[in-house]
């Protein structure tokens, strides 16, 4: 029997893990470790603070546990570097084999992240990264909004509803109005890379790459237009919780001109802020201010996969004519 190692993150890409897990191994296969590890904390942090943290990141695997009916499973949670925590783990608990996803850290997903590639190279045992997409790389699965203001309920990550969105990519210097009313959940904002054809680059420097939202907070975050080979910056909103839902409204507006970020004092700043967010007064959408459409992306990856299925297909029918 194989001991498995799963290192989770707080996002639907790294459950993913679990799905292979599923697939290629039975009960009878493989004994599960899952793993999560919260970065925000140094090792030199105060025992009654990692305390805390670690019974939070214990009930989140709790959960996720419950996906895992029939398997042995065993959970860690740890505060530190995720890498040097992942392989300390496999270290003291005889693990044989880890199984993960690529790092999901600010929405890179043109390399395998800083942390997969600590664990490949200084692991004692075999890394299985696994694929993220199935069919098609660029194609979507999560709610497309096409407005310039909405409200959103997005379900939690272990739900078979959709636990993210695309908000309008505007072709214009703008500002997100987001006002969170349930739940938390995290902003991401990033380029198009015609290398992988994916939005996997950070926007142009002096904007937020990810921010996090709680309940009863408010963000007016600034978006400067920008777009390679046509396609515009993508705004990407996911809920954080695994289980419980998250409701935000949304209103996008034009960016006044020439203005400025005011960076707040440095002492004002919690962990989760330590990038420069600018505050902007709410301006009135003009009249003639309409939100583009989604990046035409989404429509050219279902095309492509609806072709991709109707060839296979079709080998299939000739294949049975020349049997019979």
């Amino acid at each position: 029997m194989k001991k498995i190692l799963i290192p989770i993150e707080e996002t639907q890409r790294s459950l993913k893990s679990l799905a292979y897990v599923k697939k290629h191994y039975t009960p009878e296969d493989a004994e599960l470790v899952l793993m999560m590890i919260d970065e925000r904390l140094g090792y030199s942090v105060r025992t009654d603070v990692e305390s805390a943290a670690v019974k939070e990141l214990d009930e989140k695997l709790d959960l996720i546990a419950e996906a895992l009916e029939g398997y042995k499973v065993t959970k860690l949670s740890a505060v530190g570097k995720a890498g040097v925590r992942i392989t300390r783990a496999v270290r003291e608990n005889g693990i044989d084999l880890i199984i993960m996803t690529k790092s999901s850290k600010d929405d890179m997903v043109n390399s395998i992240g800083s942390t997969a590639e600590y664990v490949i190279n200084n692991a004692p045992c075999e890394v299985v990264i696994v694929s993220e997409q199935a069919h098609s790389r660029n194609l979507y699965r999560g709610l497309i909004y096409r407005t310039a203001k909405g409200t959103v309920n997005l379900r939690g990550q272990l739900g078979d509803k959709q636990s993210e969105c695309l908000l309008p990519s505007v072709n214009q210097d703008c500002i997100y109005h987001i006002s969170v009313t349930v739940g938390k959940i995290r902003f991401f904002h990033t380029a198009y890379n015609p290398d992988t054809r994916n939005w996997d680059l950070p926007p142009i420097p002096g904007q937020d790459v990810t921010l996090d939202i709680a309940a009863g907070e408010t963000r007016d975050i600034l978006v400067k237009a920008d777009s390679t080979d046509g396609k515009a910056d993508r705004i990407r909103i996911v809920n954080r919780d695994m289980r419980k839902e998250a409701v935000f409204d949304f209103r996008i507006t034009a960016a006044p001109e020439y203005h400025e970020p005011e960076p707040a004092p440095e002492e004002k700043k919690t962990p989760f802020e330590k990038r420069d967010t600018l505050e902007v007064p709410r301006t009135a959408i003009p009249a003639d201010f309409e939100a583009p459409e989604v990046p035409t992306f989404i429509a050219e990856a279902r095309a492509e996969f609806d072709a991709l299925e109707k060839e296979v297909a079709d080998a299939a029918a000739a294949a049975a004519d020349v049997v019979s």
